[in-house]
């Protein structure tokens, strides 16, 4: 059982001793998020549930008790236990005939999902749900009374989300700050306080883009140093951007898209970051004169890679010429140079060099990365697909599953299974005339100007493991699968 509830076991067992399991058999659902109250804790909630039980005569194994803790009731996705309970609801022979929560709101603060779920439970598999402080009649007034406990679940949940919002702005107001300190800050007692040492490299960071406007050279520069970000990464370019056009670092904080002058001090004087933001902006506007960006939906998409930083090659259609480019992606988050290659020539030299390999019997190189780790690992897998697909069968068979959810299971595990089978054939090791006769294959299609897209990608990625381009000798290195 989860830490939060204290003194479980004698709890629990102090109930046993008085209880008889041969009574009624009965679930309890205890959910807790983190804005409720003390009256809300787990332990309340058991303790006020297991005292209800024996008052009515029903009987609460150790088993049936379903917990989520610090989650919200609005969506069930996130509710593991929650979702754990209806599937054993599900199972046969039924093993419980009454769901007990402390209030409605513990079991959904949603009402469509509520209905959905009460509907299934009540309706399909027989099994009430009770609320042990907010009593329902046995009339058709029920009906009434539990829409309205509904209705104000879920407006309190609406209510409170409304609040959290309107508080976070009224925060930023007073010039507190929302959320995680950024970079050179840390919070103490929920207020910004600098960095010392991080405070110097944010200093430095501004100062380097001042004076070399390199974004590249100053990644590198910290990724050598050992320094990570906030989140323990590598520095890239999304990463110095978050620190180069953060208000924060000027005093202010932020709510929403309004900026409020904040109580923390400054790290960055604000001549110092305006200069950095007419370079930003300068720079953003100069590569979107020289390029837009077009869907990646070109046949090397994720096959081919610069030599120099290993970064995959992007696809651009530069507006100030009549042809595309494949740009190295490394660069665009400032860990390497310029690379990039014309589209159409880059096109014609692997598809010659296709012809050239499977005509001249080439000593090509074949991927060595299919491993028999690899090929073991999925063999693994598909074994225990196949053994989920006859659990799923017998689920069936036994009664656990209605034939929609056997037939839906079924679908998916296949799907899975199918996927695979195909890498596993992929992984077996070619023999180079295999190779030679899918280039062949390859060749009369990729050099078809007819042939779809969607064709040309799905043999290229079947052909190629990578294709790397090396700027210093101006050579693409083709590793085939």
């Amino acid at each position: 059982m989860n830490e939060n509830f204290l003194d479980f076991d004698n709890l629990y067992n102090d109930y046993y001793m008085k209880s008889n399991e041969y009574l009624t058999k009965c679930a309890c659902y205890i959910r807790v998020s983190t804005d409720d109250q003390v009256e809300y804790s787990p332990t309340s909630q058991l303790k006020l549930i297991l005292k209800y039980a024996l008052d009515n005569n029903l009987f609460i194994s150790k088993e049936s008790i379903f917990h989520d803790d610090g989650i919200s009731g609005t969506n069930s996705k996130n509710r593991n236990s929650f979702l754990k309970m209806i599937a054993v609801a599900k199972s046969k022979p039924k093993p419980f005939e009454k769901i007990l929560v402390y209030d409605f709101s513990r079991f959904a603060r949603n009402k469509e999902e509520s209905v959905m779920y009460k509907t299934l439970l009540r309706k399909k598999l027989k099994i009430d749900i009770i609320s042990i402080t907010q009593p329902l009649t046995e009339g058709k007034e029920r009906v009434i009374l539990e829409s309205m406990y509904e209705a104000m679940d879920e407006y309190y949940s609406l209510n409170l989300s409304e609040n959290v919002q309107r508080g976070k702005r009224e925060k930023a107001e007073r010039g507190e700050h929302n959320g995680f300190a950024p970079f050179g800050y840390k919070l103490v007692n929920k207020q910004l306080v600098i960095d010392e040492e991080n405070a110097k490299l944010v200093k430095m960071i501004y100062s380097m883009f001042i004076n070399t406007e390199n974004i590249k050279h100053i990644c590198n520069t910290l990724n050598d140093m050992g320094i990570k970000s906030t989140r323990g990464k590598l520095w890239g370019r999304k990463t110095l951007k978050l620190i180069l056009t953060n208000k924060t670092y000027v005093g202010f904080v932020k709510n929403g898209h309004n900026y409020y002058k904040g109580l923390h001090e400054p790290i960055i004087d604000s001549e110092t970051f305006e200069k950095v933001q007419k370079i930003w902006k300068y720079r953003d506007e100069h590569f979107s004169k020289c390029r837009e960006q077009v869907q990646h939906n070109h046949w090397l998409r994720g096959i081919l890679k610069c030599g120099s930083c290993g970064y995959g090659m992007y696809y651009f259609k530069r507006k100030d010429r009549d042809y595309a480019i494949f740009q190295c992606g490394g660069y665009f988050h400032g860990r390497c140079d310029s690379h990039y290659l014309r589209v159409d020539e880059t096109e014609k030299v692997i598809i010659e060099q296709l012809k050239n390999d499977y005509t001249e019997k080439v000593d090509i190189n074949v991927s060595k990365n299919n491993s028999n780790t690899e090929y073991d690992i999925a063999l693994s897998n598909l074994k225990s697909l196949e053994n989920k697909l006859n659990r799923v069968k017998e689920s069936y068979i036994n009664g656990i599953d209605t034939l929609e959810e056997y037939k839906d299971n079924k679908n998916k595990l296949q799907q899975q299974i199918k996927i695979i089978n195909n890498r596993i054939e992929q992984l077996k090791e070619p023999s180079k005339e295999v190779v030679y006769k899918k280039c062949e294959q390859a060749y009369k299609i990729l050099s078809d100007e007819k042939s779809e897209k969607g064709l040309k990608s799905e043999i290229s990625h079947a052909l190629f493991e990578k294709i790397v381009y090396y700027k210093d000798s101006e050579t693409l290195a083709i590793t085939y699968k």
